[in-house]
């Protein structure tokens, strides 16, 4: 080979590399190796968490009256992301609540004064509500539910322990917003014996008999419950404003014009009773 070819073959050499070189340089930014790709392929969203309180409300007609004793109960159902189901139980001050769940489902509870609580230590005596959702879709659920009924009260003499049952009867009073509002969803679930007994003797008397009352109220295809909140309350007197609506079975809806409570408290049944009702 002369000198010519060998120096034509060496320029040859340097071209190829030039043009590598700069469709290295042009394509640097846009390169990525097989092995980032497999990364990015294998990274996973978040599970979608529950928020710290429902976002909507909870239709009475959705929440089912339940009792809760030491023995577990189970309860199935299907839990939407936009629709609530609930579960109202009666417990008393100290109980402790446990429930469990091995579906993807939201759980609050609510105490009786219409607070979230996220202890199991259950601190008031009244209505407690259970709310259930889907954090997102549609999800059918098994929740399992119990309450552990002992109470043990440890007193240094007798006089304490009367002190300490006799402060424990004036702090366990139901609230009366949430009275109002369980009475009105236990009409909705037409459970009438309970909710007569909500009754004083003077309100009952305006029902002529509870044969006529049940008849009323079956008269009614539901209640609509808007806003409660409390007007006054002084020792066993409590008054009480309440949005009603109520749907009759004909279709045509009646707002309540006696939307004004007045609650008085039996210490027979250690509970509030409607006294009488009249416009605000």
């Amino acid at each position: 080979m002369n000198l010519y070819h060998k120096y034509q073959r060496k320029n040859n050499l340097i071209a190829i590399l030039i043009f590598w070189n700069f469709l290295l340089i042009i394509g640097g930014c846009n390169f990525t190796s097989p092995t980032s790709l497999q990364a990015v392929s294998n990274q996973k969203n978040p599970a979608s968490g529950c928020p710290d309180k429902p976002s909507g409300s909870l239709e009475s007609k959705d929440v089912k009256p339940i009792q809760l004793s030491s023995q577990t109960i189970t309860e199935t159902g299907q839990a939407k992301a936009d629709k609530y189901l609930g579960y109202t139980f009666a417990a008393k001050s100290g109980q402790k609540l446990s429930y469990q769940s091995n579906d993807d489902i939201c759980v609050w509870i609510y105490a009786p004064d219409n607070q979230i609580i996220t202890s199991k230590d259950l601190s008031q005596t009244g209505k407690y509500i259970i709310q259930v959702a889907a954090p997102k879709g549609l999800r059918n659920f098994e929740l399992k539910m119990g309450l552990d009924v002992s109470q043990p009260l440890v007193a240094s003499s007798s006089t304490s322990l009367q002190t300490n049952v006799s402060t424990a009867s004036k702090t366990s009073r139901q609230d009366p917003e949430n009275f109002v509002r369980t009475h009105y969803i236990s009409l909705n679930n037409r459970q009438y014996s309970e909710t007569w007994s909500h009754l004083s003797a003077r309100f009952k008397n305006e029902s002529v008999s509870y044969s006529e009352y049940q008849q009323w109220w079956n008269s009614v295809r539901e209640i609509k419950i808007g806003n409660i909140k409390q007007v006054k309350q002084r020792g066993d007197m409590a008054i009480v404003d309440a949005e009603l609506w109520y749907l009759k079975n004909d279709g045509k809806t009646y707002p309540d014009s006696k939307n004004r409570i007045y609650l008085i408290w039996s210490n027979d049944s250690n509970s509030w009773l409607f006294d009488r009702k009249s416009s605000s």
